[in-house]
């Protein structure tokens, strides 16, 4: 009978954790496009063992941590483990089917199909977040300033912003340097920020709303106040989407706004071998980026070019920009250098403006040839050896200073030797006591017991000890007490 009833007893354990046993898959049912997508697996049992998850459809898996809490039942333990992950994918996908192991059975997670949507803009009484721009019709390469305008109630307790990094889809961006970009206005506190964008592409062109993860203080209930001991609520605010309508540029040119090119030659005659420096400036009222790098190709001559040098800075409401760039040119014969063009659209006038450098001639001359100098022999100059004697002079004096000097040079010796050894047996009879026995100790529980006999000696020294008993770095807090020992001289 009691045969039965151990057995009934492990059967009936078995059973009732394998009813707790489960795998269950918590995720959303869509995603929007250029945000991470998490998911969780949370598994319970005994033993469970969860499968390797690298990809989902061709998209890569991130591991973001995993949790584990305990439980009992009828006397046995049971396990709850979840997971998390993350993706970020581009269309449609499905999280598959995936196998785990719990308490030697297996156990198959649902599948579970995930829908792109398309990201709306925040309507709320407490936050806005806009995109704004002037321009709507552009060409591409055109300048588009952006605005991106944020604004929360100046009474929220918020705790934490978190700005999604921009990711302007077609476009070629760079953040601005700008003044006053936070100020209040009716109860609101506004934070801008300020892009320039450039199409590089032509056609309708959209701005995917950005978001802003805001973390917010829970109110108290009781009290009517922010509480701080709950955990902050989370937030996402999204902006509205912006489209543009971009054109082609015409053809031969990729470079729009208003455009200036100049050449300088620092001289126009030389020797042969003799370098020319021939300096290329261009400055612009556009974006000075897209401008093709210029390059020399002239017959006999050796052209060496120095890195081109770009500069730009937005002001009054324009990017401005300059080119720089150096060559040093050895001609053989004398050269012409040629004139550079360059074309750009200007958009007030709608046409295509060609504008172009000087040509310049480079002339040669030849090295003038000079009759050498005859060198005639020089004279032999009869050498005659003369013998010199120094007279080595020894004073009385000169001895008397040497033999003093030795004296004290030898006396200082002497000295040094002294007192180096006083202090050493100084710091071997300081060491030799307590100091010489809390560095030999390695074990938290060997240090209490020598400081144990030395409590209230000191209330510096009796915190330490105190805090010995529950510190993690055993190393740092040894350190102290000996800086602390010797203070004392104990």
């Amino acid at each position: 009978m009691e045969k039965i009833v151990k057995i009934l007893s492990i059967f009936f354990v078995f059973f009732t954790l394998s009813l707790y046993s489960s795998v269950t898959l918590k995720s959303s049912n869509y995603f929007i496009k250029g945000e991470p997508f998490i998911f969780e697996f949370e598994a319970k049992g005994s033993s469970i063992q969860f499968p390797k998850i690298e990809k989902i459809d061709n998209y890569l898996v991130q591991d973001l941590g995993t949790s584990r809490s305990l439980q009992i039942i009828n006397g046995s333990y049971s396990e709850k483990i979840s997971k998390k992950y993350q993706i970020v994918p581009e269309s449609n996908f499905a999280i598959p089917s995936f196998q785990f192991e719990i308490d030697g059975s297996k156990f198959q997670s649902q599948k579970k199909e995930i829908k792109e949507k398309k990201a709306t803009q925040t309507i709320s009484n407490d936050f806005s977040l806009k995109l704004i721009s002037p321009k709507k019709d552009i060409y591409v390469g055109e300048e588009i300033p952006l605005k991106l305008v944020f604004k929360y109630k100046k009474n929220l307790q918020i705790t934490n912003l978190d700005l999604q990094k921009p990711h302007f889809e077609n476009f070629w961006y760079e953040r601005l340097d700008t003044n006053n970009t936070r100020y209040e206005e009716n109860n609101f506190i506004v934070q801008e920020l300020d892009y320039l964008l450039f199409a590089q592409k032509s056609g309708n062109l959209e701005i995917n709303p950005l978001n802003v993860v805001v973390q917010i203080a829970k109110r108290d209930s009781a009290f009517g106040g922010f509480s701080i001991f709950s955990a902050p609520i989370e937030k996402k605010i999204y902006s509205n989407p912006l489209n543009f309508n971009v054109k082609k540029l015409p053809e031969n040119t990729s470079l729009i706004g208003s455009f200036d090119i100049n050449a300088e030659l620092d001289k126009s005659k030389v020797q042969k071998g003799q370098a020319v420096s021939l300096k290329i400036e261009v400055n612009a009222v556009g974006n000075i980026d897209d401008i093709k790098d210029i390059s020399l190709n002239i017959d006999n001559a050796t052209i060496y070019e120095n890195k081109a040098k770009i500069t730009k800075e937005y002001k009054g409401n324009k990017l401005l920009g300059k080119y720089e760039k150096v060559f040093s040119i050895i001609p053989n014969t004398t050269i012409t250098v040629p004139s550079i063009e360059l074309n750009y659209f200007d958009k007030d006038k709608n046409k295509v403006i060609t504008k172009s450098t000087s040509e310049f001639i480079i002339e040669v001359v030849e090295n003038e040839v000079k009759n050498e100098p005859k060198l005639e022999k020089a004279k032999e100059i009869e050498k005659q050896d003369k013998k010199i004697v120094y007279k080595e002079q020894n004073s009385l004096i000169n001895k008397i200073i040497f033999f003093l000097l030795g004296i004290a040079f030898t006396l200082l010796i002497i000295g040094l030797f002294f007192y180096v050894k006083v202090l050493k047996n100084k710091k071997d009879k300081k060491e030799t006591t307590l100091l010489k026995k809390v560095k030999k100790v390695n074990k938290k529980e060997d240090l209490l017991k020598i400081l144990l006999p030395y409590l209230k000696y000191s209330e510096e020294l009796d915190k330490l000890i105190f805090k010995c008993e529950n510190t993690a770095d055993f190393k740092k807090l040894k350190k102290e007490i000996e800086k602390l020992i010797k203070k004392l001289d104990i």
